[in-house]
């Protein structure tokens, strides 16, 4: 069951969602709580090959988003995370999406990883696998309304809590 509004509240109100740095309120929307982008990404530079069977040592310069934002060229890829960091309960697990208003333009925000389950022993950011499939320039600033988040009530608590990017706090590349 996915949570609503009412009851992300309720949950927010009795620490079962924690959600840092201070939150405003009026991100909560009527099934999910609107996420932002953090200020530092990670560029992959050009030429490089993954193999996803293990073994891959993928470069990605970390980049500071500055003023002028960043701009996202058709085509490309990077990492980013979002500038919240969030705790849940064993209880539920999280789904992320991308905004229907950055779709329109190409943006794809979270490629197919939608799952979040490892947040149970402390806050962590989500990395964002974020392309440009469109055919604009797309001015990634920080503080943007990126993501969406939404809470969906398990059957029963899970029992193990870690995942092999637990607790990060800025976008991680891939460990193979």
């Amino acid at each position: 069951m996915i949570l609503s509004e009412t009851d992300i509240a309720k949950y927010l109100d009795k620490g079962k969602i924690i959600i840092l740095p201070e939150f405003d309120r009026s991100d909560i929307r009527p099934t999910g709580v609107r996420l932002h982008l953090a200020e530092d990404i990670l560029v992959p530079p050009p030429g490089q090959t993954a193999d996803l069977a293990g073994g891959s040592q993928l470069n990605f310069e970390p980049v500071k988003i500055g003023p002028n934002g960043y701009h996202l060229k058709p085509g490309q890829f990077i990492l980013a995370a979002t500038h919240e960091s969030f705790q849940i309960s064993r209880g539920l697990v999280c789904s992320i999406e991308g905004r229907s208003t950055c779709a329109r333009v190409g943006l794809i925000v979270h490629c197919t990883s939608s799952t979040i389950d490892g947040n149970y022993e402390a806050p962590a950011r989500v990395t964002l696998e974020m392309a440009n499939l469109g055919p604009f320039d797309i001015v990634l600033r920080p503080g943007a309304p990126i993501a969406l988040l939404t809470f969906i009530e398990l059957t029963s608590p899970v029992k193990s809590g870690g995942n092999k990017y637990g607790s990060q706090q800025a976008a991680a590349a891939p460990k193979f």
